[in-house]
Protein backbone atom coordinates (compact mmCIF):
# COMPACT_ATOMS: atom_id res chain seq x y z
CA UNK A 1 0.00 0.00 0.00
CA UNK A 2 1.21 3.67 -0.73
CA UNK A 3 0.04 6.33 1.20
CA UNK A 4 0.59 9.98 -0.56
CA UNK A 5 0.81 12.61 2.30
CA UNK A 6 -0.68 16.21 1.36
CA UNK A 7 1.90 18.16 0.27
CA UNK A 8 0.79 21.34 -1.84
CA UNK A 9 4.29 22.38 -3.14
CA UNK A 10 4.35 19.16 -5.14
CA UNK A 11 2.04 18.25 -8.46
CA UNK A 12 2.17 14.30 -8.43
CA UNK A 13 1.95 12.46 -11.50
CA UNK A 14 2.37 8.66 -12.18
CA UNK A 15 2.17 6.83 -15.46
CA UNK A 16 2.23 3.15 -16.09
CA UNK A 17 4.97 2.10 -18.10
CA UNK A 18 4.51 -1.41 -18.17
CA UNK A 19 1.55 -3.79 -16.86
CA UNK A 20 -1.76 -4.08 -15.96
CA UNK A 21 -3.33 -4.50 -12.53
CA UNK A 22 -5.81 -3.63 -10.90
CA UNK A 23 -6.09 -0.72 -7.91
CA UNK A 24 -7.59 0.62 -5.04
CA UNK A 25 -7.37 3.72 -3.85
CA UNK A 26 -8.77 6.63 -1.96
CA UNK A 27 -8.71 10.17 -1.66
CA UNK A 28 -8.89 12.39 1.39
CA UNK A 29 -12.10 10.86 3.61
CA UNK A 30 -13.92 9.27 0.44
CA UNK A 31 -15.21 5.72 0.24
CA UNK A 32 -12.37 3.89 -2.28
CA UNK A 33 -12.69 3.07 -5.39
CA UNK A 34 -11.13 0.34 -7.68
CA UNK A 35 -10.23 0.23 -11.22
CA UNK A 36 -8.04 -1.37 -13.73
CA UNK A 37 -4.51 0.39 -14.10
CA UNK A 38 -3.40 -0.64 -17.57
CA UNK A 39 0.40 0.79 -19.54
CA UNK A 40 0.21 4.51 -20.29
CA UNK A 41 -2.99 5.49 -17.66
CA UNK A 42 -1.58 8.32 -16.03
CA UNK A 43 -2.29 9.08 -11.79
CA UNK A 44 -3.34 12.80 -10.76
CA UNK A 45 -2.13 12.58 -7.20
CA UNK A 46 -4.70 15.47 -5.28
CA UNK A 47 -1.82 18.03 -3.58
CA UNK A 48 -4.24 19.32 -1.24
CA UNK A 49 -5.42 15.90 0.38
CA UNK A 50 -4.05 12.49 1.25
CA UNK A 51 -4.32 9.40 -0.44
CA UNK A 52 -4.19 5.98 -0.12
CA UNK A 53 -3.33 3.41 -2.99
CA UNK A 54 -3.09 -0.57 -3.24
CA UNK A 55 -1.98 -2.40 -6.29
CA UNK A 56 -3.21 -6.40 -6.67
CA UNK A 57 0.17 -7.07 -8.79
CA UNK A 58 3.96 -5.57 -9.09
CA UNK A 59 4.37 -2.86 -11.51
CA UNK A 60 6.77 -0.11 -12.97
CA UNK A 61 5.85 3.50 -13.21
CA UNK A 62 7.40 6.43 -13.99
CA UNK A 63 6.94 9.11 -10.88
CA UNK A 64 6.64 13.38 -11.89
CA UNK A 65 6.67 15.90 -9.30
CA UNK A 66 6.32 19.40 -10.75
CA UNK A 67 6.46 22.48 -8.52
CA UNK A 68 2.96 24.08 -7.58
CA UNK A 69 4.54 27.82 -7.71
CA UNK A 70 5.23 27.22 -11.88
CA UNK A 71 1.85 25.90 -12.21
CA UNK A 72 0.50 29.15 -9.93
CA UNK A 73 2.14 31.64 -12.48
CA UNK A 74 1.38 29.58 -15.52
CA UNK A 75 -2.55 30.11 -14.32
CA UNK A 76 -1.71 34.18 -14.21
CA UNK A 77 -0.24 34.38 -17.24
CA UNK A 78 -1.68 31.87 -19.84
CA UNK A 79 -4.74 30.73 -19.06
CA UNK A 80 -6.88 34.05 -19.16
CA UNK A 81 -8.92 33.84 -15.94
CA UNK A 82 -7.92 34.32 -12.70
CA UNK A 83 -7.48 31.83 -9.79
CA UNK A 84 -7.08 32.19 -6.34
CA UNK A 85 -5.62 28.89 -5.30
CA UNK A 86 -5.80 26.35 -8.28
CA UNK A 87 -5.64 22.80 -7.42
CA UNK A 88 -5.47 19.88 -9.35
CA UNK A 89 -8.43 17.34 -9.65
CA UNK A 90 -7.00 14.16 -8.69
CA UNK A 91 -8.09 10.94 -11.05
CA UNK A 92 -6.94 8.67 -13.35
CA UNK A 93 -6.57 9.72 -16.99
CA UNK A 94 -6.62 7.17 -19.88
CA UNK A 95 -6.95 8.40 -22.97
CA UNK A 96 -4.98 12.11 -22.86
CA UNK A 97 -2.62 11.20 -25.37
CA UNK A 98 -0.93 14.81 -25.21
CA UNK A 99 -0.54 14.52 -21.76
CA UNK A 100 0.81 11.19 -22.16
CA UNK A 101 3.50 12.18 -24.46
CA UNK A 102 4.62 15.35 -22.80
CA UNK A 103 5.06 13.11 -19.42
CA UNK A 104 7.14 10.28 -21.66
CA UNK A 105 9.49 13.20 -23.74
CA UNK A 106 10.18 14.50 -20.15
CA UNK A 107 11.03 10.96 -18.77
CA UNK A 108 13.37 10.32 -22.16
CA UNK A 109 15.02 14.02 -21.78
CA UNK A 110 15.92 12.76 -18.30
CA UNK A 111 17.65 9.52 -18.86
CA UNK A 112 19.22 10.42 -22.68
CA UNK A 113 23.18 10.68 -22.71
CA UNK A 114 22.49 13.32 -25.50
CA UNK A 115 19.46 15.83 -23.72
CA UNK A 116 18.61 18.92 -25.51
CA UNK A 117 19.37 20.45 -22.18
CA UNK A 118 17.44 22.19 -19.11
CA UNK A 119 16.04 25.07 -21.11
CA UNK A 120 14.30 22.32 -23.68
CA UNK A 121 12.89 20.23 -20.54
CA UNK A 122 12.21 23.05 -18.77
CA UNK A 123 10.15 23.72 -21.80
CA UNK A 124 8.59 20.22 -21.64
CA UNK A 125 7.78 20.88 -18.00
CA UNK A 126 5.74 24.73 -18.49
CA UNK A 127 3.88 22.67 -21.53
CA UNK A 128 2.91 19.52 -19.49
CA UNK A 129 1.61 22.26 -16.77
CA UNK A 130 -0.58 24.51 -19.39
CA UNK A 131 -1.95 21.45 -20.06
CA UNK A 132 -3.05 20.68 -16.58
CA UNK A 133 -3.85 23.88 -15.96
CA UNK A 134 -6.39 23.41 -18.69
CA UNK A 135 -7.93 20.69 -18.35
CA UNK A 136 -7.20 19.22 -14.81
CA UNK A 137 -7.82 22.21 -12.34
CA UNK A 138 -10.02 22.93 -9.85
CA UNK A 139 -10.63 26.35 -7.96
CA UNK A 140 -9.43 26.26 -3.81
CA UNK A 141 -10.67 29.37 -1.43
CA UNK A 142 -7.66 28.66 0.83
CA UNK A 143 -4.65 26.82 0.99
CA UNK A 144 -3.67 25.22 4.39
CA UNK A 145 0.06 24.65 5.65
CA UNK A 146 2.85 25.72 4.66
CA UNK A 147 1.86 26.66 1.06
CA UNK A 148 1.07 30.57 0.70
CA UNK A 149 0.60 32.44 -2.44
CA UNK A 150 -1.15 34.83 -3.46
CA UNK A 151 -4.43 35.34 -6.08
CA UNK A 152 -4.18 36.95 -9.07
CA UNK A 153 -6.58 39.20 -7.49
CA UNK A 154 -4.02 40.51 -5.21
CA UNK A 155 -1.49 40.23 -7.10
CA UNK A 156 -3.04 42.79 -9.83
CA UNK A 157 -3.76 45.19 -6.79
CA UNK A 158 -0.62 45.24 -6.32
CA UNK A 159 0.90 45.94 -9.38
CA UNK A 160 -1.64 48.97 -10.44
CA UNK A 161 -0.21 50.43 -6.45
CA UNK A 162 3.38 50.07 -7.52
CA UNK A 163 2.52 51.20 -10.89
CA UNK A 164 0.66 54.79 -9.49
CA UNK A 165 3.05 55.13 -6.47
CA UNK A 166 6.53 54.52 -8.19
CA UNK A 167 7.80 58.00 -7.61
CA UNK A 168 7.00 57.40 -3.89
CA UNK A 169 8.66 55.20 -1.14
CA UNK A 170 6.88 51.88 -0.77
CA UNK A 171 7.36 49.78 1.90
CA UNK A 172 6.05 46.01 2.37
CA UNK A 173 3.59 47.25 4.55
CA UNK A 174 1.93 49.47 2.13
CA UNK A 175 2.16 46.02 -0.60
CA UNK A 176 0.55 43.92 2.34
CA UNK A 177 -2.19 46.42 3.03
CA UNK A 178 -3.25 46.24 -0.50
CA UNK A 179 -3.30 42.73 -0.88
CA UNK A 180 -4.90 42.42 1.97
CA UNK A 181 -2.17 39.96 3.47
CA UNK A 182 -1.19 39.33 6.86
CA UNK A 183 2.39 41.23 7.27
CA UNK A 184 4.26 38.62 8.57
CA UNK A 185 3.28 35.96 5.41
CA UNK A 186 3.10 38.56 3.01
CA UNK A 187 6.99 38.31 1.72
CA UNK A 188 6.83 34.52 1.78
CA UNK A 189 3.62 34.84 -0.34
CA UNK A 190 4.88 37.44 -2.93
CA UNK A 191 8.10 35.41 -3.75
CA UNK A 192 6.77 32.02 -3.99
CA UNK A 193 3.85 33.90 -6.33
CA UNK A 194 6.67 36.21 -8.49
CA UNK A 195 9.68 34.50 -7.82
CA UNK A 196 11.42 37.84 -5.87
CA UNK A 197 11.05 39.51 -3.25
CA UNK A 198 8.57 42.80 -2.75
CA UNK A 199 11.90 45.06 -2.92
CA UNK A 200 13.27 43.69 -5.81
CA UNK A 201 10.06 44.18 -7.54
CA UNK A 202 9.19 47.71 -6.34
CA UNK A 203 13.39 48.35 -7.72
CA UNK A 204 12.37 46.43 -11.31
CA UNK A 205 9.46 48.31 -11.94
CA UNK A 206 11.20 51.80 -11.20
CA UNK A 207 14.19 50.82 -13.23
CA UNK A 208 11.66 49.60 -16.24
CA UNK A 209 9.80 53.40 -15.62
CA UNK A 210 13.37 54.74 -15.75
CA UNK A 211 13.91 53.29 -19.28
CA UNK A 212 10.63 54.76 -20.57
CA UNK A 213 11.46 57.94 -19.44
CA UNK A 214 15.21 57.96 -21.22
CA UNK A 215 13.82 57.41 -23.97
CA UNK A 216 10.77 59.59 -24.36
CA UNK A 217 11.60 63.09 -22.54
CA UNK A 218 14.41 65.18 -22.09
CA UNK A 219 15.12 65.47 -18.40
CA UNK A 220 17.82 65.65 -16.34
CA UNK A 221 19.40 62.61 -14.59
CA UNK A 222 18.92 64.07 -11.16
CA UNK A 223 15.11 64.67 -12.38
CA UNK A 224 14.25 61.48 -14.04
CA UNK A 225 16.05 59.68 -11.10
CA UNK A 226 13.00 61.76 -7.99
CA UNK A 227 10.17 61.11 -10.71
CA UNK A 228 11.50 57.04 -10.88
CA UNK A 229 11.64 57.15 -7.04
CA UNK A 230 14.87 56.45 -6.04
CA UNK A 231 16.54 58.24 -3.12
CA UNK A 232 19.10 59.99 -5.40
CA UNK A 233 21.02 60.42 -8.65
CA UNK A 234 23.61 58.23 -7.40
CA UNK A 235 21.18 55.36 -5.90
CA UNK A 236 19.55 56.08 -9.54
CA UNK A 237 22.70 55.32 -11.76
CA UNK A 238 23.87 52.69 -9.58
CA UNK A 239 20.83 50.19 -9.29
CA UNK A 240 20.02 51.41 -13.21
CA UNK A 241 23.81 49.89 -13.86
CA UNK A 242 22.97 46.68 -11.99
CA UNK A 243 19.86 46.07 -13.70
CA UNK A 244 20.14 47.10 -17.00
CA UNK A 245 24.38 46.75 -17.34
CA UNK A 246 24.73 50.47 -18.25
CA UNK A 247 24.51 53.75 -17.01
CA UNK A 248 21.32 55.78 -17.45
CA UNK A 249 23.34 58.47 -19.75
CA UNK A 250 24.93 55.10 -21.56
CA UNK A 251 21.29 53.78 -22.24
CA UNK A 252 20.23 57.18 -23.27
CA UNK A 253 22.69 57.82 -25.46
CA UNK A 254 22.18 54.34 -27.05
CA UNK A 255 19.03 55.37 -27.96
CA UNK A 256 19.39 58.27 -29.98
CA UNK A 257 21.96 56.41 -32.14
CA UNK A 258 18.99 53.69 -33.39
CA UNK A 259 18.36 54.58 -36.90
CA UNK A 260 14.59 54.74 -37.02
CA UNK A 261 12.79 52.82 -39.52
CA UNK A 262 12.03 53.45 -42.56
Amino acid sequence: MLEVASDPNILTLEINTCSSTRVNFEFGENDSAEIAWNPGDIFIYPNFEYSRWRWDSSHSTSLFFLPYSRLKKIMMNCVGEPYGHPALIPGVSRSDHKLRKLLQLISAELVSESSNGEDYIGALVDATLIHLAKNYVAERETVSGDSCFLSSQQLAKIKKFVADNVDTPISVADMAEVAGAKLFEFPKAFRSTVGITPYQYVIRERVNWAEHLLGTTDLSLAELSYIAGFSSQSHFTRTFRQQIGVTPQIYRQSLSLKIPPE
